[in-house]
């Protein structure tokens, strides 16, 4: 499958998401959906970069990113990285949900992170432009 598929799942579901646990899962995707699409955009532009380090490899992409002095893989990496806080928050915060110091529902959550995921697609159409293929794979470590 293609990593945007996530993606466009995700903005799919948040149109009918009313319960909780639909809006966190709208977030998951979202993350996972760019995540993925992120990995396999970074290693078309690097084919020759190392492998990302197995257990860290999300930290690891957005580290990537950050390593550039490119103002377009900057944004990558700081959208990349707010949109992961987003998904820890949807997966791991049951009870009350706090973002920034202030508390967030599910459904201010999911809709920041929505905002979040247009501008993330944004920033990674600029650095290169193409959907990732089906069954793309970016190289990890164990």
């Amino acid at each position: 499958m293609k990593p945007l598929q996530f993606y466009r799942l995700a903005i799919s579901l948040s149109s009918n998401a009313v319960s909780e646990q639909a809006q966190r899962t709208v977030v998951g995707r979202l993350y996972y959906g760019l995540h993925h699409e992120a990995c396999c955009r970074y290693y078309r532009v690097n084919p020759t970069a190392n492998p990302l380090k197995g257990r860290n490899r999300h930290a690891c992409l957005a580290e990537r990113y950050n390593q550039s002095n490119d103002a377009t893989s900057l944004k990558v990496a700081s959208l990349l990285k707010r949109l992961k806080r987003f998904r820890a928050l949807a997966d791991y915060e049951l009870g009350q949900m706090y973002l920034d110091h202030r508390q967030v529902t599910a459904q201010r959550l999911m809709d920041d992170a929505t905002e979040v995921a247009k501008r993330l697609l944004s920033a990674l159409d600029n650095y290169s432009s193409g959907e990732a293929q089906d069954g793309c794979k970016c190289p990890v470590t164990r």
